[in-house]
């Protein structure tokens, strides 16, 4: 039978989670698919377990290598599959046994190489959240596509942070671009020659969905939800998020591929998206003296103040900075960003420290 989904699935030390993500592939309605499992050098029993459900169904094919991380067993993934349409899920999650038969279906009669929907955020046995796509739902054809999906993936623009300072909902709002809320074309990734940016370790669906979508003729927006994303204080994000100093070296290098990515789409729409995730980087400055300035057990003060200035003192942030348009407001809130327009870096990273003392928390919402 041949496959007309590729189901395509990184694993790594996800033993307690991985039996129900199969599970709920296996007992899909719809049966033309194929699964792709990469194993990506895990410690636990995950590769037994991918080892016996490739034993007990033929359309699961696993693939063992040394840790490389998520963006290289994907890319791997990627040259495996054979299906018409790819969907990329994480082996701690699930899905309800619908998805395929639905989203096939949908993709095939709206004509379209790509559907966005909705997931569930789902913790302790129970949905916590449902976040739904903030676009309306319908057609998006290209122009549409760069204009007004693509910018709300990639980044904020700098107005936005002139809208949060002023207080306005969702000023900072950045729709979740991981791959696993998305049906795409195998088509079109294989002739664009889409893969991950494997110098990412986070961030790197950022990039691989923002340059897809930009490719994408017809992307179909569908306001139901099929994925339930569950939280675990073990998964690569969760990790991230608690090292400041990985979190700094990962977004120096998100700036340097939004950089190329921006580059791509000028040439061939001759459209400049730059302005669209610029606000993204002079947030970064901010959230980065909060995270540096606090306490670490290995680095003292002055070592962090200096990792901080390798950020802020890089000369894209710089350029972007000083474009950047601060608009004068009777709030708090500005300070930072005036000392950051100001270069006054140490008393930036000094005045987060203080904050922290008082237990402040810096939230982007």
């Amino acid at each position: 039978m041949e496959a007309k989904i590729s189901i395509i699935i990184p694993a790594y030390n996800v033993s307690g989670y991985l039996e129900r993500c199969l599970d709920s592939i296996i007992l899909q309605t719809f049966k033309e698919f194929e699964v792709i499992l990469i194993d990506d050098g895990s410690t636990d029993n995950t590769s037994k377990i991918c080892d016996s459900y490739a034993h007990k169904d033929n359309r699961i094919t696993v693939i063992h290598k040394k840790n490389e991380g998520v963006s290289i067993a994907r890319n791997t993934g990627i040259e495996h599959a054979k299906g018409e349409y790819f969907l990329f899920f994480d082996g701690d999650d699930f899905v309800d046994p619908n998805t395929c038969e639905e989203l096939y279906s949908l993709i095939r009669e709206k004509q379209a190489d790509t559907i966005l929907y909705g997931y569930h955020r789902y913790e302790n046995g129970k949905i916590k959240e449902t976040s739904y796509p903030i676009f309306q739902e319908g057609m998006y054809k290209e122009d549409s596509i760069i204009k007004e999906l693509v910018p709300r993936f990639i980044g904020v623009a700098q107005e936005g942070i002139n809208r949060w300072l002023r207080h306005e909902d969702k000023a900072l709002y950045v729709e979740n671009p991981a791959l696993w809320r998305a049906m795409v074309s195998s088509k079109l990734i294989k002739e664009n020659q889409i893969r991950f940016n494997i110098a990412l370790k986070v961030g790197e669906d950022t990039i691989f969905i923002s340059e897809y979508l930009s490719n994408s003729k017809r992307c179909y927006v569908h306001h139901k939800c099929y994925y339930y994303l569950v939280t675990r204080p073990t998964s690569t994000i969760y990790v991230y998020e608690k090292n400041p100093l990985e979190k700094l070296e990962s977004k120096i290098k998100l700036i340097d591929a939004r950089n190329v990515l921006t580059q791509k789409i000028k040439q061939k729409y001759g459209q400049d998206i730059s302005k669209t995730w610029c606000g993204t980087v002079v947030m970064s400055d901010l959230e980065l003296a909060f995270l540096l300035s606090k306490k670490h057990p290995e680095y003292k003060f002055l070592n962090r103040y200096q990792l901080f200035l390798k950020y802020a003192k890089h000369p894209e942030v710089k350029r972007i900075v000083k474009e950047f348009e601060l608009k004068i407001v009777p709030s708090v809130m500005i300070i930072p960003f005036l000392l950051i327009k100001m270069k006054m870096y140490f008393l930036l990273f000094l005045c987060t420290a203080c904050l922290q003392l008082v237990n402040f928390e810096f939230q982007r919402n």
